[in-house]
């Protein structure tokens, strides 16, 4: 199909030049009346840069729950029987992996990631489908802001940006918590990322709307305010808004070679903006290979294979869900060294950078995970049951 460039129908809002970074998203929107429009993209107002996450749901088949016993297939034969189901499951990404979003029927959608695979998901959320809140591209042609909405939208495609630089316009700085400090790129109350995004609030029967680069610190004071301190030394206590009180949606912060750490408003105490170092370009991800590693069980036998975890994790581009202290984490498995299980209730992770942490609270690190399948260079595949496993340390083939 023959596409061309027209504004009709599409809302032009005149933005001052940006210069765009190595870390923004960047590509080609086609849309569904054949224009097409390439640039710098803000998707659903909180993702705008590579390391982002996007969230859908997927259907994985899955063995029911209190099959818990080791099977083995050799030569396409399955010994133990085959008592498995279908399961909705979430959807998770790094906009850095993906090749193309192409809208489907419904509310389906296909990704296509760097290493050719093709992911069919569902909407779930803000982040795809008719609940979105918006698709936003700098346009390099039209030098301007076009704002679409997910009906318009035919076919994206990613590619790195202009000559690569400091994203100064991110987020970025210390978070400290009940569950400790976290230093990485934060996302406030869902929404706001970048210098130029606002934080609302009321001082003293006022309205204050302030620019997050003119923040130098924002300090919970109890479930109803925050005081805030900006950068030419003014200090303000805020109220009557989700941003300062405590129906904010949560802060986001991404922490280089951990994960996204998502911290609740009662978890929280205070955030000290910093300047930001550079993000990942889009050649920093690999659009994911598949998990590979061993697998020690709990009478210290040992297997090597292609690894899927919790029976629906299969690739280093996937996440392990955990919290610990009250704190959740989102740890790509390619920043995973080994888990090794503690109990029925939680599993120590090991990252490639070294650090441990014990996690908690989700089946991917306790007793209702799933099950963990080795698929073994012999041909043949073994599942353990959480209870058989001991540790998985994670490499390459």
């Amino acid at each position: 199909m023959t596409r061309f460039v027209t504004a009709i129908g599409i809302g032009l809002i005149l933005a001052p030049t940006a210069v765009i970074a190595g870390g923004e998203i960047y590509g080609t929107i086609y849309t569904t009346q054949n224009e097409e429009f390439t640039g710098a993209i803000r998707w659903d107002r909180n993702e705008n840069y590579w390391d982002d996450v996007l969230d859908a749901d997927k259907r994985d088949k899955v063995y029911h729950e209190g099959r818990r016993r080791r099977t083995f297939k050799f030569f396409g034969i399955v010994f133990g029987g085959d008592n498995h189901g279908w399961t909705t499951s979430q959807f998770k990404i790094q906009f850095g992996h993906i090749e193309a979003i192409e809208p489907r029927r419904g509310n389906n959608v296909r990704i296509e990631l760097k290493s050719g695979e093709r992911i069919s998901v569902r909407s779930d959320g803000t982040d795809l489908g008719d609940g979105m809140r918006g698709i936003w591209v700098f346009d390099d042609a039209y030098d301007e802001e076009i704002e679409l909405d997910w009906d318009d939208v035919d076919r994206v495609e990613f590619r790195q940006g202009p000559k690569p630089g400091l994203d100064d316009k991110r987020l970025y700085g210390t978070v400290e918590t009940s569950g400790g400090d976290f230093t990485g790129f934060i996302v406030w109350d869902k929404d706001e990322a970048v210098v130029s995004d606002i934080l609302n609030g009321e001082d003293r029967g006022r309205t204050r709307k302030i620019k997050f680069g003119k923040i130098r610190s924002i300090e919970r004071r109890g479930s109803s305010a925050s005081m805030v301190t900006l950068k030419d030394g003014r200090t303000m206590k805020l109220s009557g808004t989700n941003d300062v009180d405590e129906d904010n949606r949560g802060i986001d912060i991404t922490v280089i070679g951990l994960g996204l750490i998502k911290v609740e408003w009662r978890d929280f105490d205070m955030v000290t903006f910093s300047d930001p170092p550079a993000s990942r370009e889009y050649a920093d991800f690999d659009g994911g290979r598949r998990l590979y590693g061993t697998l020690e069980d709990d009478s210290g036998e040992k297997y090597t294979g292609k690894i899927t975890w919790d029976m629906d994790e299969a690739f280093t581009w996937e996440f392990l869900d955990g919290d610990f202290d009250d704190i959740s984490y989102v740890i790509p498995f390619s920043n995973i060294k080994r888990i090794e299980r503690n109990s029925r209730r939680s599993a120590t992770v090991t990252l490639l950078n070294g650090q441990e942490i014990v996690l908690s609270g989700s089946n991917d690190v306790d007793r209702d995970n799933k099950g963990i399948l080795v698929e073994l260079e012999s041909g043949g595949e073994m599942e353990f049951d959480w209870n058989d496993f001991d540790s998985v340390e994670f490499h390459k083939p």
